[in-house]
């Protein structure tokens, strides 16, 4: 859960969620709500929500990179090769939408997981309450985040094949879809996982998630752009954990620089024991010199308290040293990270999806949310209502394999732009081995709420 101010969060509790199972679960599943749309959402099989699962703890949901420790970083190339498609244009499209909700006897799980999944659902029913341009229908399946449900679901659907699916959550279901995907020609999104190891030679795989080497390309471009290499540190562990993060920045700063020579970023490296140590300093002589922006690349959950630790000394010894933070998104999910940090250090932080709380476009959504629903909407609630739109206008304008005619094309959407582009693993540029989103904002702490910082 997103807990630094200003960012859209859970509104009340089990009330929330128990909103949500009477409305989209019993009352709100069998069509549309708007008498003009041609797009049904309908219910799921009962035979999907009856079945016992085993209990959920209630759990956070985290950043889900894989590290490059086991997964090398991929190069990106802005044209797709060899692999052709014509355009497939229906006059129905029928879309499956696998829900990684947990369902116990019908009901759903009041865990943090199933907020999060029941809004981004939400989101998607709004979304197709408005769709005009396609004539469509949404079948939903709850997977219960396992895999023998999930198999289930393919053998049904294998005999009577959908247009598109939207993924589940875990990688193993994942690449499971995945497969399935490119065994039957259907295009496959995957709304939340980042990992280069799920599909291979696959382009009917979009990944929505830009991945770890995009996050780092994005932070090094802003930082190189504002400051002098002289000016910039990145944040090492001494005991060598981090060297693969570290290789990884200096190899995109070299890789996106225009100069003949690049003289790569120097390191603080950082002691854990000196963090804890109130009387030591670790930052003050890095900010004496005339450091102005430090680099955190971490973005494991195992990190936070490192990186929780890490600001908290950079705070403390800055004095009034005007000071620059470049952070993995996680570091906004900490509840420890308050708005002291995130103004005093400057803040920012890459993300894929970014509700602007000033914008026109999200008040007035926030409203029809609300007027719809009862409750507030999460971020989850815009990036459904934003993917579904997405869904919209490719199946419009380009057909069933809209995400390979897209590629190289921007589009603008509420709370996030999309930018599509093949991904290589290797380079072998006859096949992608995937597609991708790769657009990211760089968004910052400033006064009293986060916003949007282009390079300048």
């Amino acid at each position: 859960m997103i807990s630094a101010p200003n960012r859209l969060r859970l509104s009340n509790g089990n009330n929330w969620l128990l909103a949500i199972l009477s409305y989209l679960l019993l009352a709100g599943c069998a069509s549309a709500t708007s008498s003009s749309s041609r797009t049904k959402v309908l219910p799921p099989d009962p035979r999907e929500i009856k079945e016992e699962a085993p209990a959920l703890s209630v759990d956070t949901i985290q950043w889900t990179f894989n590290p490059e420790e086991e997964f090398p970083p991929i190069s990106i190339d802005s044209k797709v090769a060899a692999y052709k498609f014509e355009k497939v244009v229906k006059e129905h499209y029928r879309i499956v939408l696998l829900l990684p909700m947990r369902i116990n006897d019908g009901i759903p799980n009041l865990s943090l997981n199933n907020k999060k999944f029941a809004d981004f659902y939400a989101g998607i029913k709004l979304a197709a309450s408005r769709m005009s341009d396609i004539e469509a229908s949404i079948q939903v399946y709850y997977t219960n985040r396992e895999e023998e449900k999930l198999d289930a679901i393919l053998a049904e659907l294998s005999f009577n094949l959908p247009d598109l699916i939207i993924a589940s959550y875990e990688s193993e279901l994942i690449a499971k879809t995945a497969l399935f995907g490119k065994e039957h020609r259907i295009p496959v999104i995957s709304p939340w996982k980042s990992s280069t190891s799920i599909a291979d030679d696959n382009v009917f795989y979009l990944q929505m998630r830009p991945s770890i080497d995009h996050y780092f390309q994005r932070i090094i471009e802003h930082v190189s752009y504002n400051y002098d290499h002289k000016e910039v540190r990145i944040i090492q562990r001494t005991d060598g954990q981090d060297n693969s993060k570290t290789r990884l920045l200096h190899k995109i700063q070299e890789e996106s620089s225009a100069l003949p020579i690049v003289i790569p970023f120097e390191t603080i490296d950082v002691d854990l024991d000196s963090l804890m140590d109130s009387e030591s300093t670790v930052f003050d002589t890095a900010i004496v010199s005339g450091i102005k922006a430090f680099i955190l690349p971490h973005y494991s959950s195992r990190d936070e308290s490192f990186i929780y630790s890490c600001l908290r000394k950079m705070y403390g010894e800055k004095g009034s040293t005007d000071l620059y933070v470049y952070t993995m998104p996680i570091a906004l999910s900490s509840e420890r990270i308050d708005i002291n940090i995130l103004k005093n250090l400057n803040i920012r932080t890459a993300e894929f999806r970014f509700p602007d709380p000033k914008n026109r476009q999200v008040k007035k959504f926030r409203k029809d949310f609300y007027l719809a629903y009862g409750w507030l909407p999460t971020e989850d609630a815009y990036y459904g209502f934003d993917l579904m739109s997405f869904i919209e206008y490719g199946l419009n304008k380009h057909g069933q394999y809209f995400h390979y005619f897209m590629a190289g094309k921007s589009l603008d959407l509420m709370q996030m732009k999309i930018n599509i582009q093949p991904f290589y693993k290797d380079d072998d540029r006859d096949r992608p081995d995937f597609m991708t989103n790769d657009h990211l904002y760089i968004i910052e702490f400033d006064r009293d709420h986060f916003t949007v910082k282009d390079i300048r």
